[in-house]
């Protein structure tokens, strides 16, 4: 199993590092290159990340019923292929219609992967090693994410398609990996059927409830690092593309740190009260991005960011996992990684629409607004948390 995990870490590495070297720079090509506004591209990142929030939830049900191993590599291939794709109509100038259905379709077969991913962690672990498992991962993530975003910003400066190969090569080494070093858990017990009906009556459950709309909160401010903060960098504070780019892999770099330290650190802590401060501190660091300029004031802002993403990304999977009951791992992650997606897809969509309109007049006023949504996260995980067992709150197996 041990070797397992590191194959599932090594994968994450090489994922993360490919998605990196295009993503984060796919808004600017919409706005620098195809002339699109802002509040334009919010709204059709707002709707890739809907799309993939959809095929969380499909991803997360399908490993209950294909087997995880079976899931992640096939949303690996698929994704592999469509970005590859996704490059040849950059390079070919086609159509504006055609490169974001492309995006769409690549997110979408792409993002069944983390649901199967989380779901096989919590096959191998009990809830008391959960956190350090997940911790794990994120730093496999973010290693990648150090990596990725540096090269990215350097080939943007040149071409925008060569971003695209790129990614899709690193996600074909994922799925070579994945196919050679990963095998389900042995006696792993398949559902008997495929149920959407059965992925939405899960959200009746009034703790899983509350805990999917807190999450919902929060994941639209964690999301405003990629879309608006680039966007921002650029035409509010004076950063170059390679500078973003830079921040970007410092972000990881932090993670990479200190993730290790602080999941052994926040483990013994009840979940809830860790997202809850974690998310005063995302509303912190966010409030005061709009009153910076400069490389090292936003490097500076982006540490504090990076803090908070070390201690909320293990206690979101941790809690989702430990919400599950036995044999719907899948399920509950799945709707997990679906209501963090809507919040993910109001971030760039609020961010958008905030800097076209806002940010003009003002610069800050968007971010203090993001700032003021993180401190709702904040309370709700506060009063989630007298509602759930030792056990879920990850203090006993």
């Amino acid at each position: 199993m041990r070797r397992s995990l590191w194959t599932l870490y090594a994968s994450q590495v090489v994922m993360i590092a490919g998605i990196a070297l295009s993503f984060p720079f796919f808004a600017l090509y919409l706005n620098k290159e195809r002339g699109l506004p802002m509040g334009t591209v919010g709204i059709l990142l707002c709707a890739s990340l809907l799309l993939s929030g959809l095929s969380h939830g499909l991803g997360g049900e399908l490993s209950d019923r294909l087997g995880r191993r079976a899931v992640m590599l096939g949303a690996m291939w698929s994704r592999t292929a469509l970005i590859a794709l996704l490059g040849a109509a950059v390079q070919g100038g086609w159509p504006l219609g055609a490169v974001v259905a492309i995006h769409f379709a690549a997110s979408f077969v792409g993002n069944f992967f983390p649901p199967a991913a989380r779901s096989w962690i919590a096959d191998h672990c009990v809830p008391t090693r959960r956190v350090e498992a997940y911790g794990w991962l994120r730093v496999a993530g973010n290693l990648g994410w150090a990596i990725g975003p540096a090269l990215g910003g350097f080939l943007a400066e040149r071409s925008y398609a060569r971003m695209f190969f790129a990614t899709s090569a690193f996600c074909s080494v994922c799925g070579v990996l994945l196919a050679l070093g990963l095998r389900d858990k042995e006696g792993f017990q398949r559902s008997e059927s495929f149920s959407a009906s059965g992925l939405f009556s899960t959200a009746s459950d009034p703790k899983f409830l509350r805990f999917g709309l807190c999450a919902l909160l929060l994941t639209a401010v964690m999301a405003q690092m990629v879309v608006p903060l680039s966007v921002h960098a650029v035409t509010y504070a004076g950063l170059s593309e390679s500078q973003v780019g830079l921040l970007f892999s410092l972000n990881g770099s932090v993670v990479v740190a200190t993730q290790f330290l602080g999941a052994r650190l926040l483990k013994n802590a009840p979940q809830s009260r860790v997202l809850a401060w974690g998310s005063l501190l995302y509303a912190f660091s966010y409030a005061t991005v709009g009153f910076l300029r400069g490389f090292p004031a936003l490097a500076g802002a982006m540490v504090a960011i990076s803090l908070a993403e070390v201690a909320v990304s293990p206690a979101l999977q941790t809690l989702s996992a430990n919400l599950a009951p036995q044999g719907l791992q899948g399920r509950f992650t799945g709707l997990s990684g679906m209501m963090e997606h809507v919040g993910m897809a109001a971030g760039p969509l609020l961010g958008g629409f905030f800097q076209q309109h806002l940010s003009p007049t003002w610069p800050a006023a968007p971010w203090l607004l993001i700032g003021g949504v993180g401190v709702l996260a904040s309370a709700g995980f506060l009063a989630l948390g007298p509602r759930l067992s030792a056990r879920e709150q990850g203090l006993e197996d």
